[in-house]
């Protein structure tokens, strides 16, 4: 099983599967109202390659998020 461990904005834990890291992702970043925050927080946030973030960040696939966030992944074999 694919685990990856990510401690960063919004994690409860430090190990989730990939559908949870997604979620907290999507619920985090993509789908948060970025009008509320403050403009240094969103400049420090928003700042990725050559990405033009948030509106790139619906084609974010799941090595983009993990590159973006620096989590890492590997594989469970318990």
């Amino acid at each position: 099983m694919i685990k990856i461990l990510y401690t960063g904005v919004g994690a409860t834990k430090n190990e989730h599967t990939e559908e949870e890291f997604l979620t907290i992702m999507k619920n985090e970043f993509t789908d948060k109202n970025w009008d509320n925050v403050s403009p240094i927080k969103k400049n420090i946030q928003l700042q990725y390659e050559d990405w033009i973030l948030p509106k790139d960040f619906a084609v974010f696939k799941l090595m983009d998020w993990l590159e973006y966030s620096g989590a890492n992944i590997f594989s469970d074999t318990e």
